[in-house]
């Protein structure tokens, strides 16, 4: 593990204080370290006015079939329809797939956009275009909306301002921005039944009074190195990962949004007592407390394989029930009208069933699933055709979504940002806000 941020600009190193002075004193690991991180220098004077405060992004890590859930094709033939029947939702003409029935009950809050295109069928490569905006650049590590925000727009809590509910994919991490900006993970399996989160109480025989008065210590230490390390930007991003950490732990309410034991057992039941569904009452209690980005990761869709059990006895009723409840819930709280959801996979599968009764991928056209944040309700964007093949109207290409998404946080998506290296990029080069979907 490289430790470059940790040495002071005169190469006087602060290692050891650190790793003994610091970490050992809030029962950190390195990795929670760097998530910790204070992510924010200045407001991005380019901000614009947005129409979310929060983004919640669910992934759907394999990429999901289309045509087997946001678009169905009832009236095609057999080896393109499926096994599942089409049902109408409580948007007038729009219908999804049976097992998304609780989903269909807030179709009225949910605009689907069934022309996404993406020219790439690669797992790798269509995760990272789809969570950057960008394809991958040799070399070249972009960073994710979460952190970009992060940066931009700094936290709106002492929660992290990117927050990671599952161990994170590779571009959901900060790139070139460095990893003061990658979310922060807390670990473990929100359906525990005593789950509140790793790492975020306090180690045995710690309390507040001995935090504060190390912290204290700390200080005096830290002065006898401020002339040598006036002006570094290294050695002030470890005083800023410290501050972070130390106001997540001593923040009681900020730790709190962690602990689902706080919720009474029928909220947690109308999730969904898994994984899935525990993680986005978590991220309710996140964008209640103020997380400005937020990721759930729901993998298991990469279904070349007897796709239709897969998809219709387990992916789809445990999916349907989590995020259904997840837009209702925060609906009913005054929640959904400043905070975005998104919600998508890497590419969509073949509208024809393959010889081993699955799907394989299909970038050519696939659906996304936006909600809240600025976007309209009951509305459809684009259309596949009448084999869910090819785009037909509207189509809508990854740098579009990401303009979207950074317009709804109010970042401005033509500025550039500058690796390390003096490489600039455009937020979403050639992208434009997919308008038919704003409200």
């Amino acid at each position: 593990m490289s430790y470059n941020l940790l040495g002071d600009c005169e190469k006087f190193h602060r290692r050891d204080v650190i790793r003994v002075g610091v970490l050992s004193l809030l029962g950190l690991s390195l990795s929670k370290y760097y998530a910790l991180a204070e992510t924010t220098r200045k407001n991005n004077p380019n901000a614009t006015s947005g129409t979310a405060d929060s983004v919640v992004l669910v992934w759907m890590a394999g990429g999901p079939s289309h045509v087997d859930s946001w678009d169905p094709k009832p009236n095609a033939p057999v080896e393109i329809r499926g096994h599942f029947k089409a049902i109408n939702s409580k948007a007038d003409g729009i219908q999804v797939t049976e097992h998304l029935a609780k989903t269909a009950s807030v179709m009225d809050k949910i605009t689907l956009v069934r022309s996404m295109t993406s020219p790439t069928a690669v797992h790798e490569i269509g995760t990272h275009y789809m969570l950057t905006g960008f394809l991958p650049l040799p070399g070249f590590e972009v960073p994710s909306y979460g952190s970009v925000a992060a940066k931009l727009l700094g936290p709106r809590s002492a929660l992290p301002p990117y927050i990671s509910v599952q161990q994170p994919e590779e571009p959901m991490n900060a790139g070139f921005l460095g990893a003061a900006l990658n979310p922060y993970c807390p670990g473990g399996n929100p359906a525990d039944g005593n789950y509140h989160g790793e790492g975020l109480d306090l180690p045995n025989g710690m309390t507040m009074q001995r935090l504060d008065r190390r912290r204290a210590l700390r200080d005096v230490v830290d002065n006898a190195f401020r002339i040598q390390e006036k002006g570094c930007d290294e050695a002030h991003a470890v005083d800023e990962f410290y501050d972070r950490a130390y106001t997540l732990l001593s923040s009681e309410k900020a730790r709190a949004a962690f602990d689902l034991t706080k919720e009474k057992p029928a909220v947690r039941n109308m999730y969904g007592y898994n994984d899935f569904g525990q993680s986005m009452l978590l991220t309710r209690r996140l964008v209640e407390a103020g997380v400005r980005f937020v990721t759930v990761t729901m993998g298991g869709w990469d279904n070349h394989f007897n796709i239709f059990p897969a998809m219709g006895d387990s992916l789809l009723p445990t999916f349907d029930q989590g995020f259904g409840t997840f837009i209702s819930d925060l609906d009913q709280r005054g929640l959904l009208e400043r905070t975005l959801v998104v919600c998508m996979g890497e590419f969509g599968r073949t509208p024809i069933v393959n010889r081993n009764a699955g799907r394989d991928h299909w970038p050519q056209v696939f659906s996304v699933v936006l909600a809240g944040g600025g976007v309209k309700g009951g509305n459809v964007v684009g259309s596949s055709d009448a084999r869910g093949m090819q785009v037909v109207s509207s189509p809508v290409h990854p740098e579009d979504l990401a303009a979207t998404i950074y317009q709804a946080l109010g970042i401005d998506y033509t500025q550039s940002i500058s690796s390390p290296e003096g490489v600039r990029i455009t937020l979403a080069r050639g992208g434009s806000p997919i308008q038919q979907a704003l409200a």
